[in-house]
This record gives structure tokens, sequence and C-alpha cells, in this order.
């Protein structure tokens, strides 16, 4: 419709209206991907380190079971028992081993004195010049062994011995004289595992002067040491 008037037509009116500016519509935020992520960085956590496993700990033993107390005839059985095997160790070693003696006299002074303990070592044989435990008569005595099988004894009257031509190196200080009224003739030739033995105090002719070699078996070996008694 047209006016006369100067006015605008309506449909002028509606032309002339400005239509507010359309506002740009705003893009939805977009949730980064993996693979818009950088490349040092992985969407799955760090993997962990395994722990080691756990020792298990060994099963708990029962504690031992107590034995019952002995009786009183149990135990004194015990103890006799190990008296007996004491005693039976102390006898063989004293019957195999050593010889023990005390020794009265003084037929070897001064290497031995009266009454002296001695030990000796019967499983050591006997050697020139050793210091010896021997039985005569049913009697332990002590004496020097001078000679060993196969030698020759001679015994001078004027003292002098010698032992195959050649006097022997003992530091005995007292001349060696024949025995009187003895059935041993010098020169003296010692029997087969025998041996010959003198006292070191040569004035008592109690030895092999007066009855002859020793067999070894009636030895006990040489001393091994001796214990002086003072006041016995």
């Amino acid at each position: 419709m047209i006016q006369t008037s100067g006015q605008l037509e309506p449909a002028e009116v509606k032309d002339s209206v400005q239509e507010p500016d359309a506002v740009p519509a705003t893009e939805p935020e977009q949730t980064p991907t993996p693979e818009d992520k950088p490349a040092n960085e992985t969407s799955e956590p760090a993997p962990k380190t395994p722990k080691p496993p756990k020792k298990k700990a060994p099963p708990k033993k029962a504690p031992p079971r107590r034995p019952p107390p002995k009786s009183t005839g149990r135990l004194l059985v015990g103890l006799l028992v190990k008296i007996a095997v004491t005693v039976g160790l102390v006898w063989a070693v004293f019957t195999f081993v050593l010889g023990l003696s005390v020794h009265y006299g003084n037929n070897m002074f001064p290497a031995v004195h009266d009454g002296d303990l001695l030990v000796s070592l019967r499983l050591q044989k006997p050697y020139i010049n050793s210091v010896v435990l021997y039985r005569i008569n049913g009697k332990t005595e002590v004496g020097r062994v001078i000679a060993l099988e196969g030698s020759v004894v001679d015994i001078a009257k004027n003292g002098l011995l010698t032992v195959n031509g050649v006097a022997p190196t003992a530091e005995i200080f007292y001349a060696t004289y024949q025995a009187e009224n003895s059935p041993i003739q010098f020169p003296y030739t010692v029997e087969n595992g025998k041996v010959f033995i003198l006292n070191d105090f040569r004035d008592d002719p109690n030895d092999s002067r007066m009855f002859g070699a020793v067999d070894r078996k009636d030895l006990e070996g040489p001393m091994l040491f001796t214990v002086r008694r003072r006041n016995f």
C-alpha cells in the first residue's frame, strides 16, 4: 500500500528494517583423540615392575619330646658301666702300652734313686744304653742295656768292660767286675731274642753277670721318665 503523504508504505518499512547480524554458530569442543596426542604420550599407564614372590616361611617343627626322667636304678647302672669302662681302659693302657713301677734300691744310682716312680713304654724296642724295666724271678727290676743279641760281652779281671772289643760310651764311674760264684763265663755271646743288662752301680752284681741275658718277652720297655719322690 502506498501513501501519498510521504510516509513509507508498509512494504518499504518492512524493507527498511535491518535484520540483526547473524551470530556465528560456535562449533562444539572436540575431545582430543589418541591420534591427536603427542607421540611421546600414551593413553596406557606405564607398566609396573613385578614384585619378587615372597618366600614362604618353613613350617615350624614340633618341639622334641623330652624323654621321661630316668629312674634311680638306671642312673646307678649307667654310672657303674662308665666306671667299669674307665677302669678297663686304664688297665689296658698300663698292661699293653705303659709299664709302671716303684723302684727300691740304689743299683741304678745316680740315674734312678731309691723310691722313684718309673714309667716305661712297652711298645718301644730296647736299644743300646737304654734304661729298661724287666721282670726276673717274679720281680720288676731296672737296668741298662749294654748289648743286643749276637754281641760278645767280655769283662776282664781288671774291671774293663768291652762289647765286641770296644768299651761302651756310657758315663759309668764304676769299674765292672765279674760276679763271684756265677755260672756265667766270659767272653759271653748274647743269645737270639735276648739283651745283656747291667746295673749302673756296678758293685751290685745282681744283673746279667749273675743270671745271664734277659729274654725280650720279659722286658717292659725303655723308661720314658721318672717321678722323683721325696720322703716316701
